[in-house]
């Protein structure tokens, strides 16, 4: 299994990269999400999407989203509404959409 590394206390931790389900840059920081827990790690969201990328889609200037996670896509304008199967792997998502993520109540 692939695995991502974090610190958490002063200890390392492994994270399946399955587990994630999303990572949102934030200053010089990013964010790593599962299901149950969030982690803040150092490194460039450029640089997952490089390892990453088949697994994440790119919804934004700042966030990756798993591709297996994307429950909801829907555009800012109230008058569209898309849904994305997380299977298609050549799937792109424009900045203008708003992706629900599977396990989170949040948009991002």
């Amino acid at each position: 299994a692939d695995f991502i590394t974090i610190t958490d206390r002063g200890r390392l931790k492994r994270v399946p990269v399955a587990e994630v389900l999303y990572f949102k840059a934030e200053l010089k920081y990013v964010t790593l999400r599962t299901a149950s827990e969030s982690h803040v790690m150092d490194g460039a969201l450029s640089d997952l999407e490089q390892r990453w990328g088949d697994r994440f889609l790119r919804i934004h200037r700042n966030a990756l989203v798993a591709r297996w996670a994307v429950r909801e896509l829907e555009r800012h304008a109230p008058t569209s509404f898309g849904e994305l199967d997380a299977a298609d792997p050549n799937a792109e998502v424009a900045d203008s959409w708003a992706v629900r993520v599977v396990h989170v109540d949040e948009w991002l």
